[in-house]
């Protein structure tokens, strides 16, 4: 009986969340640049330099293994991420569609056991799960690369799942401390083992999360309540960013993206990264506000240890966006991580507010958001789905060409840039919508790696 009572409260709607996130990614063509280039193994030059006429195809998990050493002391040491990247690339498209759809829900799943008190459970609150989707929806800046584009989605969506699958026994400990999370001997070896992938990620917030969890355990480490695991991990984890930080590619990609260190230095204080600070800032202004509103209305009654948990993710997500300042580059993408703690902080004040019965945000007021935020959703999902749609036609009409023009295969031919979706249709998507462009130079490093990629002699894109 309550299997069925699960099924019929959170199934379905997690199954049209897999729907919602499946068709985009279905039409979510390979974009031009990163997938097309780590779909072969790694040359040891940089990513901006194109790939010459003796690059091999990946065509096997040995082929993947053996691009990443390359990569990791000549380019980047995201080995994980990329790992996974051309992982898919050799599998395809297809498979990754389906894969990711799914790893978009779990995601999901684990924000809503995060706020939750750590405790994994399958008998969701609707109201819950239907905000933690919308939140990612509305406030996540460059959603659509995050969450559809195959390499950044590798890089971030994926690897923000390993980081709150591995946050989730220590989110249980801080609420359950006194209660032993697992008696097994081995599960250190596991937290160990899951530390160092973990860590091996990304830059901007493994290493406040290595901070806080350091806290945690000095502050508890006396206590007889402490667990092997917690040592074990948290020892993974450092080791992990260790090896990401420290990769011989990481100068590589400095130099050839600044030309010396001092580059570095006036990039990451430059003006456009305040600015996109700024704007990650205003995106995300909507949960800021409501958090520090919710924590102050909230009375006595609610304990210590929970509001000590949301200024903790609140503290998280701002140190890990503006560690992005010191950054050669500051794409949008970056600030993913910090938007994540932030919609974590927001459903463990909505649980709050069920718990204790108050309410930070009157009924009134709650009604007219819901309406604002279901107008907003339907607009932007239908623009979003005509601007998709659009792309992806034009692309297939591009690859159906070079698959089968003689012509391609003997000279470079000049194919006409895409149309572009209407500035209207852009803005009322909420900025989710991908453009897709390449050179007019057959040179171009995307120009190169498409070219090898479908077997052709060179490409110009010209307007």
């Amino acid at each position: 009986m309550r299997i069925n009572s699960v099924f019929n409260k959170s199934t379905y709607l997690l199954l049209a969340f897999f729907l919602f996130f499946y068709i985009f990614n279905y039409l979510t063509p390979m974009c031009f640049g990163d997938d097309y280039v780590y779909s072969f193994i790694w040359q040891g030059h940089s990513e901006y330099e194109p790939l010459t006429k003796a690059a091999m195809r990946v065509t096997s998990f040995q082929d993947v293994l053996t691009s990443q050493w390359s990569h990791y002391f000549t380019w980047s040491g995201r080995t994980v991420s990329h790992i996974i990247a051309q992982f898919f690339l050799w599998m395809g498209k297809d498979i990754f569609n389906f894969c990711n759809a799914l790893i978009s829900v779990f995601l999901i799943m684990e924000i809503y056991w995060c706020a939750n008190k750590g405790n994994i459970t399958l008998d969701f609150k609707k109201g819950r799960l239907t905000f933690i989707f919308f939140a990612l929806w509305a406030f996540t800046l460059s959603f659509s690369t995050v969450f559809f584009w195959l390499s950044a989605a590798c890089n971030y969506l994926w690897t923000a799942v390993f980081l709150l699958g591995f946050l989730l026994p220590y989110v249980h400990k801080y609420y359950h401390f006194k209660e032993k999370f697992a008696d097994n001997n081995w599960f250190w070896i596991v937290m160990f083992l899951f530390g160092i992938i973990t860590g091996w990620t990304n830059e901007n917030s493994i290493c406040w999360i290595i901070l806080v969890l350091l806290t945690f355990t000095y502050v508890n480490r006396k206590s007889n309540e402490v667990e092997r695991w917690m040592f074990s991990g948290l020892a993974g984890l450092i080791i992990g960013y260790a090896l990401l930080m420290l990769a011989p590619g990481n100068i590589s990609r400095l130099q050839a993206e600044t030309g010396s260190f001092s580059g570095w230095i006036s990039s990451g204080l430059a003006k456009t990264n305040l600015r996109m600070l700024a704007g990650a800032l205003c995106f995300q202004f909507l949960l800021w506000y409501f958090n520090l509103r919710a924590l102050f209305l909230l009375s006595n009654e609610v304990i210590k240890k929970e509001r000590s948990f949301v200024w903790t993710l609140c503290f998280l997500s701002l140190s890990m966006t503006a560690l992005m300042l010191f950054s050669p580059n500051f794409p949008p993408r970056s600030a993913f991580p910090g938007t994540i703690q932030l919609i974590i902080a927001s459903t463990v004040l909505f649980r709050l507010q069920d718990e204790f019965g108050q309410e930070s945000v009157k009924k009134n007021a709650k009604r007219f958001l819901c309406v604002v935020g279901t107008v907003y959703f339907l607009i932007s999902t239908t623009a979003s789905l005509y601007g998709f749609y659009d792309y992806y036609v034009q692309v297939q009409k591009l690859l159906s060409f070079v698959n089968h023009s003689e012509q391609a295969k003997k000279e470079i031919v000049t194919v006409p840039s895409f149309v572009p979706v209407s500035e209207t249709i852009a803005n009322m998507s909420g900025l989710h919508i991908l453009f897709y462009k390449m050179s007019k130079d057959e040179n171009d490093w995307r120009n190169a790696a498409f070219s090898r990629y479908y077997g052709i002699k060179g490409i110009r894109m010209v307007k």
